[in-house]
């Protein structure tokens, strides 16, 4: 938009610059050509002097008196300052020639008219020179007025081109004058426009997302409008994304809350009905056959005590206690129990864990509990991931940069597809048949509660690699937990 307000204002100045030039030129050609038009209009007025002295001096010639005499001097003195000022005129060739030729003509009727004055009236000479001034003058005439002809034909054209000049200009000049201000208004509205109308998008949006319209999104806007609508399209998808999380995480408190309070009504008749059947067993003497069934209910119950205490660790999750421990310790002790689970003790072959511990691991602040509950849940998940004959590395790394300290547990399994890969640490989400979709969950909480953080990825190879990053922090600097 910068540059196209750049381009307006450079329109803006080269139309009234060269508008101005026009103007300018315009008026001092006008000036030129009405001052050329005045010179013909002298020049045509001086040959017309000329004439009527010649026709003076004719008329003294035929009269002859005293007075005309008088005349026929002046005249005489008139005609030659017309021809001088002629040479003014017409400096150059050919016009300053034929100027020559005339200039001659007149000097010999100067002297014929002279000679007719100089004879005795009535005598033969004087009548002859008479004749022959009288000639010469009307000679004269005919030619001065011929240039007359010709000069006022030329005058008359020149004045008619030169008025036809002024008339255009003077018509263009009313045209800028008149349209000028009509293009420097639409130009401006152009503008104007160019910048109200990505600002009344920006603002009918802005309304539209307070109004709580968050599917909405700006288009058709270029330039540096262009790059704020793309901001604001941003801003509107991260709101709506936002929202969705913050509404499904208050669905999630609310069904938390009601989920424990159902647990935790559920888990005494439940602890009832367990040892009711365990005392019918003990002191009753029943077939084989109902003994098996009254063992799996027994085990059904405490599948359902099992998730009921999963469930009130999330939703009411117990304070944690933090001391000072070595993550080497506990990740032994829970590698030694998950060597004892079925999954790794049937199967031929076995299933392999592999460890390799940092032995120069520093000691971190946490509450062991918690974190071996995170581990054994992540090697779980391993273990009934890993087919027969498959491995599980665990292996620890400290990170003196960082100061932390990651647990890195990786596995050849088949691997986590892509659309599953953002859900697995979202409460209930589980892909296992009996699974309760809260181990992952609550192993995410426990680690950030540290101060850490989990993630997953597929190795290349196949398989997943769960990674658990914790800080190493002294008592001093206190925990996170």
């Amino acid at each position: 938009m910068k540059k196209k307000i750049i381009f307006g204002l450079a329109i803006f100045a080269l139309m009234f610059f060269f508008g101005g030039v026009y103007i300018v030129t315009t008026t001092q050609e006008t000036i030129y050509e009405l001052h050329r038009l005045s010179q013909l209009h002298r020049t045509v007025a001086l040959r017309k002097d000329l004439l009527l002295s010649i026709k003076n001096n004719q008329g003294s010639i035929i009269f002859r008196n005293r007075h005309f005499a008088m005349a026929e001097a002046s005249g005489e003195q008139s005609m030659m300052a017309i021809v001088e000022k002629c040479f003014v005129c017409h400096p150059t060739y050919p016009s300053r020639e034929k100027i020559d030729n005339l200039k001659k003509q007149i000097e010999g009727y100067r002297v014929l008219t002279r000679a007719v004055f100089a004879a005795n009236p009535g005598s033969a000479l004087s009548e002859n020179r008479t004749g022959a001034a009288l000639t010469m003058g009307n000679d004269l005439i005919a030619k001065v007025e011929g240039i007359i002809n010709v000069t006022g034909a030329n005058l008359e054209k020149q004045e008619r081109a030169i008025l036809n000049k002024i008339n255009e200009r003077k018509t263009l000049l009313f045209i800028m004058v008149t349209i000028g201000p009509f293009f420097a208004v639409g130009l401006a509205f152009f503008l104007i426009r160019g910048l109200t109308r990505p600002v009344n998008s920006l603002l009918d949006a802005t309304r539209r997302l307070k109004a709580g319209d968050l599917d909405y999104r700006i288009t058709g806007l270029r330039d540096e409008f262009g790059e704020v609508a793309d901001s604001f399209n941003e801003m509107a998808a991260s709101l709506k994304k936002q929202m969705h999380e913050m509404q499904r995480t208050e669905q999630l408190r609310i069904c938390g809350e009601m989920a424990a309070g159902l647990a935790h009504e559920i888990r005494n008749p439940l602890a009832g009905m367990k040892v009711s059947i365990e005392v019918l067993l003990s002191e009753l003497d029943i077939e084989e056959r109902d003994k098996e069934v009254l063992l799996k209910v027994i085990e059904q119950i405490r599948n359902i005590e099992l998730m009921m205490k999963n469930l009130l660790n999330y939703a009411r999750p117990v304070a944690a206690q933090p001391v000072r421990f070595n993550v080497n310790k506990i990740l032994k002790k829970t590698i030694y129990f998950i060597e004892k689970h079925p999954s790794f003790v049937s199967g031929d072959p076995r299933k392999q864990l592999i460890t390799e511990l940092d032995e120069a691991l520093p000691e971190i602040v946490g509450d062991p509990q918690q974190l071996q509950q995170v581990f054994l849940n992540l090697l779980l998940n391993a273990a009934d991931a890993v087919p027969e004959g498959g491995t599980i590395t665990v292996r620890t790394v400290h990170d003196k940069q960082a100061k932390t300290v990651a647990v890195v547990l990786r596995d050849t399994g088949k691997g986590i597809s892509a659309e599953l890969m953002e859900k697995i640490f979202q409460p209930f989400f589980t892909t296992k048949r009996k699974g309760t979709g809260l181990g992952l969950a609550v192993s995410k909480r426990i680690v950030e509660e540290h101060g850490g953080s989990i993630a997953v990825s597929n190795n290349v190879s196949g398989g997943v690699t769960f990674t658990v990053v914790l800080p190493v922090k002294t008592d001093e600097e206190g925990t996170a937990v």
